[in-house]
């Protein structure tokens, strides 16, 4: 079998350990996977395929004309579009919860009406990047906004903590508490601390109710907290591991191939 496991350029190098699990595991099953990038999967601005005789692609580039591409072609593609879309688009994803009937924040498509402080986030961040504590005026007009498009939502009360569920295969596969002592921001990569998480029944109910209906290959879901209680954030598409490696035994990476590898055979 061949697939394609595609990247955005500018992410291949601090990804390179990453990518490299997927080859190993990939070779293991007699998989050939190439490395390649959207520009060279995609002809734009048709957005259809190069040519590629792919078997499978695993799109970690959050591109998800990438997904909409090799839906049309009926290439199996991981994520597919509609996870693509909800993990890339904050908005998306809490309109999305809200329909599940899953708590979260008070969220408005632009700063009036919303009394300050709020969290102001791009729509299409990730990492915990484009995502800024307003205060006041001065705060706002400090954040350059062109070219973006921006959600504003009230501020949780248990600020500096989160909670990622990890998903494979539409399963549970581990979960994470992230705290954050000097941010009010926990993530990982940011410097915030993680620890192994087990979920309450209520947590574990709110997880089956969003994942209901999805397609998941692999994915995070982010819950932060607001007076002890979780509250929907939002769904990671390319989402990170570091920290699994780092406290867990888990190699989510086998898991993610073996769940490919066994769906396609099936």
């Amino acid at each position: 079998m061949n697939w394609y496991l595609i990247y955005q350029k500018e992410d291949i190098d601090y990804n390179r350990a990453y990518i490299d699990m997927y080859f190993r595991s990939c070779a293991k099953r007699n998989v050939h996977l190439d490395l390649i990038t959207p520009d060279a999967f995609l002809d734009v601005p048709e957005n259809s395929v190069k040519g590629f005789g792919a078997d499978a692609v695993i799109n970690r580039s959050r591109d998800v004309n990438v997904a909409y591409a090799c839906e049309k072609l009926g290439i199996p593609v991981f994520n597919n579009s509609q996870v693509c879309m909800l993990g890339n688009d904050k908005l998306a994803a809490v309109n999305y919860a809200k329909a599940k009937g899953v708590r979260v924040m008070p969220t408005f498509e632009n700063a009036e009406g919303i009394e300050f402080p709020f969290v102001m986030k791009s729509r299409a961040g990730h990492g915990g990047k484009e995502v800024f504590l307003i205060n006041n005026e001065d705060d706002l007009a400090a954040v350059h906004t062109d070219n973006n498009s921006w959600i504003y939502q009230k501020v949780a009360s248990d600020t500096g903590k989160d909670l990622r569920v990890y998903i494979t295969g539409n399963i549970i596969t581990a979960a994470m508490l992230r705290i954050s002592e000097n941010d009010f921001r926990s993530n990982f990569s940011l410097g915030g601390t993680a620890s192994v998480y087990t979920l309450s029944a209520k947590e574990t109910e709110m997880v089956k109710r969003l994942t209901e209906g999805l397609d998941i290959g692999h994915c995070g879901i982010d819950f932060i907290f607001d007076k002890g209680e979780p509250v929907f954030n939002e769904i990671e598409d390319v989402v990170g591991s570091r920290m699994l490696y780092k406290y867990t035994d888990i190699d989510v990476v086998e898991a993610y191939v073996d769940y490919i590898d066994k769906l396609l055979l099936s």
